[in-house]
């Protein structure tokens, strides 16, 4: 009995836990511009983070239509990894739904749409650069 808890202290304490994170940074959207715009995914949690600026301008008119539109603004989302895609929860009705794919082989964050069965993909955001790394506590 000793033994085993001396074996589950040190694997305990001496395992380093990690987290596999990818970052899309310098992200662009045909309609907006963005002095920051980044999707940060730590997909062992199952969270994708996404910050971003607006430019003076995108600001100024996004704010004419919607005045509780943001400069700076931060918003979260679950992920998961489903036939090797990172992918957002479903977000909608069962109907109609739609759902973000984040496909680091060409730098683009995809939008599908699905509604009534019928299923359409277009990109919503390409970006420049992809950063991977394990974070280890």
């Amino acid at each position: 009995m000793k033994k085993s808890i001396y074996i589950f202290f040190f694997f305990t304490f001496t395992s380093s836990l990690s987290s596999e994170i990818v970052v899309f940074k310098d992200c662009t959207i045909d309609d907006y511009e963005f002095e920051k715009n980044e999707y940060k995914i730590d997909i062992d949690k199952g969270i994708m983070i996404r910050d971003f600026i607006y430019t003076d301008e995108t600001y100024k008119r996004l704010k004419m239509n919607d005045i509780r539109v943001k400069k700076e603004n931060s918003s979260t989302k679950m992920v998961t990894r489903k036939n090797g895609e990172i992918v957002t929860v479903i977000s909608g009705y069962p109907a109609f739904y739609t759902q973000m794919i984040f496909d680091t082989f060409d730098k683009t964050i995809k939008l599908r749409s699905i509604l009534n069965d019928s299923e359409g993909i277009s990109i919503l955001s390409n970006c420049e650069k992809i950063l991977k790394y394990k974070l280890k506590t």
